[in-house]
């Protein structure tokens, strides 16, 4: 009987140590078994009743998805339905403006654009007319000074690969070798 009043007591949350007082006083409390039986059976109708709906609801967002596709039956082509009908369940409002500008893009003719609609591409630049820079090239003076920074830039490489210098320093030092020359 004493594992039985430990059992209990653990399960009701007294100490172990609880008069027989206190333990008939926590079972008093506990709801009767038709009280659970009543509470497993209203569970039951309103996990029943959410199916229901459940199902209700994922006809008619079948029928909207239908009706939508078939408003834009001008953009949405067989190889694309399925991936449309993907997009119409997810998010509705940004498939829906996506078709809309679609279809709006297919009304007008191809190459002329609204009157009112401002362009916003930018036009690509032939990269065969491009001209390349030549280093040294830049006339007498540029081509000394460049000479001058690459002579620097190459001494300060020598300086921070020999001495084992952080570059900004090595830099500073080839700078000054440079000026006193």
């Amino acid at each position: 009987m004493k594992r039985v009043i430990e059992k209990l007591t653990n399960h009701l949350g007294i100490p172990g140590d609880a008069t027989v007082d206190v333990i008939l006083e926590k079972i008093a409390g506990l709801p009767g078994l038709t009280a659970v039986a009543d509470l497993q059976n209203s569970l039951k109708k309103a996990q029943d009743e959410r199916d229901a709906l459940k199902g209700a609801l994922q006809s008619v967002e079948g029928e909207l998805v239908n009706r939508h596709l078939a408003e834009f039956e001008s953009v949405v082509t067989e190889k694309t339905k399925e991936f449309w009908t993907g997009q119409l369940m997810t998010n509705r409002a940004g498939a829906l403006a996506a078709l809309g500008d679609l279809a709006a893009q297919r009304e007008t003719p191809s190459g002329k654009r609204k009157e009112n609609e401002e362009s916003t591409r930018k036009p690509l630049h032939n990269r065969a007319a491009a001209r390349t820079v030549i280093p040294g090239a830049g006339g007498a003076g540029a081509s000394t000074s460049d000479s001058r920074a690459v002579k620097i830039r190459n001494r300060a490489h020598e300086i921070a690969k020999g001495e084992k210098v952080p570059f900004t320093t090595a830099f500073r030092r080839a700078e000054k070798e440079f000026c006193e020359q």
